[in-house]
């Protein structure tokens, strides 16, 4: 079981902010409840207006999970996500230094007695339940019907994480770090009552892939671990913030059958019921986190784009790490295959700093993501590594798995595909060379985004054509080839831009078919 270390070790001046901020919750913390409700949804809103990746999370999140929504209701549900946790926050600090027993008449529990019939078995009980925004407040709430321990991931904070372990343990007879498998083992052979919450990505190591809300993610494996060590009967719990004389709603849902056997139905059983309980309220749940990040095909297939990439400090031991096993590629002499499978390339200087912004390192991250977010298939920046001994900047990067342009046909009706969905975002090749391209299942990708001209708006008259001469010669198009790629490029365009288009191809003498039109 985890102990917190003794606050005189906290003293130094970089802990002064997170000083500030304990305090400040807790002097919102002592207010009454219509006071701690307007506090911390205030809070929510400067959280929401200064945290721009943890917004952007919640917004991909909620427009992933809630399609039937349109674009109003999910910012107004992204708002109250944010004023939520804000209101957990200040709940949070509440239950942690004042005494849960002052707020019990503001809870109702249902279910209690097949808590009460589960703890008679002496197998241990186990709770699934996920990280809604009244996690901790509800949790001290419940332990004054029930004593119980619960696991949590350290918070990279070492003065507000022994803050949490002191008010944690204030109501709980044990947290046990999400390591501690063996801790949280014996508390269950010991006939008590473990709370476990199964609904974060912790990387695919320990998980199964499981629908969420209709998409798939990456699911702990760990709860089956806990239930079936002693045979533990198994809820789903549910806590919720309502209005009235006792706002606070705790549930216990049964949960039988688990583990079954089988890993993957158990975690979709598990989604499922944690689902159904969200749905209570959804802007009751943390949406903050990046509950897709882990997916089968890695970093390329997570629908958080455009989250800070890793851009760290790389000393020449650690670098001579990264290169053993490597491969160079030729007739690229900046780029290497790692071991892993990753490509790294190399660029002068430092990318890092204000000054640097254009450096190309960034350049690239910069456009890689705003291709993929256009649905244009290149590269995906992994990490950034800046080498002071070298005094270069490397980028390790997924490529997109496919062929090399001469060892396949790409049909026209693919070549225009990709054009005009460049086209269309502003950019253009200045000059094309067949190593820029290959053609993956999706169509064709990007090799390197350096290698096009991005401008505002959409690409120029010229600039289209330019394009569609460059990449018939580049395939080795015949006239006729030559011709249908015209025609399905001009077939995906507007009126007025087609006919505009369509003159101006005439007029550079490439070859036309009036009836494209």
């Amino acid at each position: 079981m985890t102990s917190p270390p003794p606050y005189s070790r906290f003293l130094a001046p970089r802990y002064w902010p997170t000083w500030l901020g304990i305090g400040l919750l807790c002097l919102a913390a002592l207010t009454p409840l219509r006071m701690r409700l307007w506090c911390g949804a205030r809070l929510g809103d400067l959280t929401r207006h200064f945290a721009r990746e943890r917004r952007y999370i919640t917004e991909v999140n909620i427009a992933r999970c809630f399609p039937e929504l349109n674009a109003a209701e999910q910012a107004a549900l992204v708002r109250r996500s944010f004023q939520e946790n804000g209101i957990g926050l200040v709940e949070t600090a509440c239950g942690w230094i004042r005494p849960a027993a002052r707020f019990k008449p503001l809870s109702t529990l249902k279910s209690g007695a097949l808590i009460e019939a589960a703890l008679a078995e002496g197998r241990g009980v186990l709770f699934l339940g996920a990280h809604y925004t009244t996690l901790d407040f509800a949790a001290n709430l419940l332990s004054q019907y029930f004593p119980f321990a619960v696991t949590y991931r350290a918070h990279k904070n070492p003065l507000f994480d022994a803050f949490m372990l002191r008010g944690r343990l204030r109501n709980c007879n044990g947290v046990f770090d999400r390591s501690d498998i063996r801790g949280a083992l014996r508390h269950l052979r010991q006939g008590k009552i473990l709370w476990y919450a199964p609904d974060q990505d912790y990387g695919p190591e320990q998980s199964v892939y499981a629908p969420f809300f209709g998409n798939n993610a990456a699911t702990i494996t760990v709860g089956t671990r806990f239930a079936a060590f002693n045979r533990s009967p198994t809820f789903v719990v549910r806590h919720h913030r309502g209005t009235g004389p006792a706002p606070y709603e705790l549930e216990a849902i049964p949960f039988p059958d688990y583990p079954s056997g089988d890993e993957e139905a158990d975690a979709a059983r598990l989604n499922l019921a944690l689902e159904a309980a969200i749905r209570v309220d959804p802007a009751q749940y943390l949406w903050m986190h990046k509950r897709f990040k882990t997916q089968p095909g890695g970093k390329p297939q997570s629908p958080y784009i455009f989250i800070k990439t890793p851009n760290r400090k790389l000393d020449a031991q650690r670098c001579q790490a990264l290169l053993e096993g490597s491969t160079p590629q030729a007739p690229h002499p900046e780029r290497a295959t790692l071991a892993s499978g990753l490509e790294l390339r190399r660029f002068s200087g430092f990318a890092a700093g204000l000054l640097q912004r254009r450096h190309p390192a960034l350049r690239l991250d910069r456009r890689s993501k705003r291709l993929r977010a256009q649905g244009i298939a290149t590269v995906t920046v992994d990490s950034l590594f800046r080498v002071p001994h070298l005094r270069q900047t490397f980028v390790t990067c997924f490529v997109p798995q496919g062929k090399v342009l001469d060892e396949v046909t790409v049909t026209p009706d693919t070549a225009a595909a990709l054009l005009l969905r460049l086209h269309e975002i502003g950019a253009s090749f200045p000059a094309l060379c067949a190593d820029d391209l290959r053609l993956t299942p999706a169509g064709l990708a990007i090799d390197d985004p350096l290698r096009l001209r991005l401008r505002p708006g959409q690409a120029s008259y010229q600039e289209r054509c330019h394009d569609l001469r460059q990449l018939a010669a580049v395939l080795g198009y015949d006239a006729e080839h030559d011709r249908q790629l015209q025609q399905h490029y001009l077939q995906r365009l507007r009126g007025d831009i087609r006919q505009d288009l369509q003159a101006q191809l005439a007029a550079t003498g490439h070859p036309t078919d009036n009836g494209a039109a």
